[in-house]
């Protein structure tokens, strides 16, 4: 089956009736992207993420999940990003199919392929959808960007490098050290 459809008509159903070729995709105001395999930096990065931030979230009654996992709001159906936070006050919905509602915080790690994706297509989809804190996570250059909703855009709050802590807000001013967060990338060997 081809995977063309014209621009902006791609639903949920559709997602539904492509074969499982196992590749992920995601859906943003109706156009179909790939996702890439994650590579060990980033695989790495999101089991030392969901350790630290586990017992925090924890803490203040929230829940935190890791992808794959399809999440559903307006423009996204579904989108899939690599952690998900709601805290106690997170007015979505927990289906068997996802979360259904823009989470309280979405953390996306940077792959070789989704520099430009993350940062631009899905930061704006995350502001209008009014997520209110928005990570995004590069294991290479080992910085992370976090953002803050204003209005209905995210901007940048902090730009942690070199020896940080990310702080968030989020989670009542949680700091997570970056040495923790992309510890034993060094270990990894590169092609």
């Amino acid at each position: 089956m081809a995977l063309t459809r014209p621009a902006g008509t791609w639903t949920y159903d559709d997602l539904l009736s492509l074969p499982d070729d196992g590749k992920r995709y995601e859906i943003i105001e109706g156009d179909l992207f790939e996702l890439p395999t994650p590579d060990m930096y980033h695989a790495t990065t999101l089991i030392n993420l969901v350790s630290l931030l586990h017992p925090t979230v924890e803490s203040i009654g929230g829940r935190i999940y890791a992808a794959p996992l399809a999440v559903f709001f307006l423009g996204a159906d579904p989108v899939q990003p690599d952690i998900i936070v709601m805290t106690s006050d997170w007015d979505g919905r927990l289906r068997m199919r996802g979360a259904e509602g823009a989470p309280n915080l979405v953390i996306e790690i940077l792959d070789p392929s989704n520099r430009v994706h993350d940062p631009l297509t899905k930061r704006a989809l995350y502001g209008r959808a009014r997520v209110r804190e928005y990570w995004i996570v590069d294991p290479i250059e080992r910085m992370i960007d976090v953002f803050s909703l204003d209005g209905d855009a995210l901007h940048l709050a902090q730009r942690a490098a070199g020896a940080d802590a990310v702080v968030s807000p989020l989670l009542d001013g949680a700091t997570f050290p970056l040495a923790a967060i992309f510890a034993k990338l060094d270990e990894i060997e590169d092609e």
